[in-house]
C-alpha cells in the first residue's frame, strides 16, 4: 500500500524528489556498516578480553649455554607444584619450544632456525573459578622457582583493549547520528523543494477545505515512500558488502591477527540489526522531519 498510494499532490513528478532514495541509501548505507562495524569490533573486544582474563603467561628465562634448546627443563615440574595449591589456579600448560618456534615464525621467517635459539619457556596459568589467582603471591613463588621469570596477568591489555573498543563504538555511534542528521536535512531540502512547486495547487486545496494535517501526510507519506526504497537499496548494498567481508575474515592467518570465528547466523544477525535499525531509523525520520517541516510552511502560508 505505501508503494502504490496516489497524492492529491503531484508529488512524483518533482525533480529533487527523484534523488532522495539514493541519498537515503547512500546514508542508510554508510550509517549501518559504521554501526556494524562498531557491534563486530565489540564482539571482538570482548573475545580477546575473554581470552586474556581467562589465562595468565609465565615466562621462564631460557636455561644456561650448556643445556640444549630442547632439553628437559626441571623447572616446569617445580613451576606446577608450586602453583598446585594457589587459590584460582586450575591448570599450568607448557608450551614446548617446538610451539614457541612456530609462535615466532611470522615475524622471524621460517628459515632462520628458530628452534637453536635460546627461547624462554612459555607456560600458561589457566585460571579457574569467578577469583583470579594473586599475581603479587604467584610472581614470589615464581622466583623461588626460577629467579628473573616474567609473570603477565595482561592486566595492560584487558584494559588498552576494552578503551579503544568504546572509544571506537562511541566514535560509530556519533558517525550514525551525523548521518542522520544529514538525511534529516536531505529531507527538509526536499519537501521545501515540493512545498514551493505546489505552493499554487495547496492554496487552491486550503480553499476547498483541506487541512493542514491533511496536506502534511500527503508529504509525510510521500517521503516515507521514498525512505522506504532508498533503505531497500542500502539492505541489499549490504549483503553484498558483509558476503565479501565473510570470506575475507574466512582467509585470515589467526597467527598475525585474531579471527572473527562466527557462525553463519551469527554473521546474518550481525548484518541484518544495523541494517533493520538503521532502515526503521531513516524511516522515522524522513516521515516525522517531512511532516513538521510541511507543518511549520503551512503555518507561515495561512
Amino acid at each position: 500500500m505505501l508503494l502504490r498510494r496516489r497524492y492529491d499532490l503531484p508529488l512524483d513528478r518533482d525533480g529533487a524528489a527523484r534523488l532522495v532514495p539514493w541519498i537515503v541509501a547512500l546514508m542508510s548505507y554508510l550509517a549501518a556498516v559504521a554501526l556494524a562495524a562498531g557491534l563486530a569490533l565489540g564482539v571482538l573486544a570482548w573475545r580477546w578480553s575473554e581470552g586474556v582474563s581467562s589465562a595468565i603467561t609465565v615466562l621462564l628465562p631460557p636455561l644456561g649455554d650448556g643445556a640444549a634448546a630442547n632439553s628437559e627443563d626441571p623447572r616446569i615440574a617445580q613451576a606446577r607444584q608450586a602453583l598446585a595449591d594457589l587459590p584460582g589456579v586450575g591448570a599450568v600448560q607448557a608450551l614446548d619450544p617446538a610451539q614457541v618456534a612456530r609462535r615466532l615464525e611470522p615475524w622471524l621467517g621460517a628459515g632462520t632456525g628458530v628452534g637453536e635459539l635460546p627461547l624462554p619457556r612459555l607456560l600458561i596459568v589457566r585460571v579457574s573459578g569467578p577469583r583470579r589467582p594473586d599475581t603479587a603471591e604467584l610472581r614470589q613463588r615464581m622466583d623461588r622457582v626460577a629467579p628473573g621469570a616474567v609473570v603477565d596477568d595482561h592486566g595492560t591489555w584487558r584494559a588498552e583493549i576494552a578503551r579503544l573498543a568504546m572509544r571506537i563504538m562511541a566514535l560509530s555511534g556519533f558517525a550514525v547520528a551525523l548521518i542522520a542528521l544529514a538525511g534529516a536535512a536531505v529531507v527538509v531540502f526536499a519537501v521545501r523543494s515540493g512545498l514551493a512547486i505546489h505552493r499554487d495547487t495547496i492554496e487552491v486545496l486550503h480553499l476547498i477545505g483541506a487541512h493542514d494535517d491533511y496536506i502534511a501526510r500527503q508529504f509525510q507519506n510521500h517521503t516515507a515512500r521514498l525512505a522506504f526504497a532508498g533503505g531497500l537499496i542500502s539492505l541489499v548494498l549490504l549483503g553484498l558488502t558483509e558476503a565479501f567481508l565473510y570470506h575475507a575474515a574466512l582467509s585470515l592467518d589467526p597467527t598475525l591477527m585474531p579471527r572473527l570465528d562466527l557462525q553463519p547466523w551469527q554473521w546474518v544477525l550481525l548484518g541484518a540489526t544495523p541494517g533493520v535499525l538503521v532502515f526503521a531509523g531513516m524511516m522515522g525520520i524522513a516521515g516525522a522531519t517531512a511532516k513538521r517541516t510541511v507543518r511549520r510552511a503551512l503555518a507561515r502560508m495561512v
